[in-house]
């Protein structure tokens, strides 16, 4: 199988052994071909994570449970709201899904036995403390490109001038 479009962030979030997993956990969960993707979400009905059942909804590419996930929701989950708010971001979302394999192994996932991966227990993850921040793209500021673009025609203007 080929690997997902985000398989840079599994990398970045789980052991190295767990790669080929989690990549088959997120390809099951919201498949590319997703509606939304990669930002799935899917009402999941009544969920009891140990404080009654709740209506719950999957979030994201690993379509983490808000009844079981969300501080809103769970007193006990290891996210802040902050980090919750950020759940559709792939980058946010993977790190999540890393929490939850360290505390829960991949049977926390329903497609854990399409991967064939239940049995596996969680165990340290690379960034437990969250995410790390995505790099953002510098941009140019549009004055600097303005500016860039009046000396090329002021120096244009000058060397018309200078070849008359």
């Amino acid at each position: 199988m080929a690997q997902s479009p985000y398989y840079h962030l599994i990398q970045r979030y789980f052991p190295q052994e767990q790669w080929e997993i989690a990549d088959c956990i997120l390809t099951h969960e919201c498949p590319p071909d997703s509606l939304g993707y990669p930002g799935c979400v899917r009402d999941e009905g009544l969920i009891d994570c140990g404080y009654g059942p709740a209506e719950a909804k999957s979030w994201g590419l690993f379509r983490i449970l808000d009844a079981c996930w969300n501080p809103e929701m769970h007193p006990e989950s290891p996210f802040t709201t902050e980090q919750w708010a950020q759940v559709l971001n792939p980058n946010v979302n993977t790190w999540m899904a890393s929490v939850i394999w360290e505390r829960a192994g991949w049977r926390a996932w329903t497609t854990c036995d399409l991967c064939d991966a239940c049995d596996i227990v969680g165990g340290p993850i690379p960034y437990p403390r969250g995410p790390v921040e995505e790099p953002v793209a510098r941009s140019v500021p549009l004055l600097s490109l303005v500016g860039v673009l009046a000396a090329f025609v002021g120096l244009a203007v000058l060397d018309s001038r200078r070849r008359q």
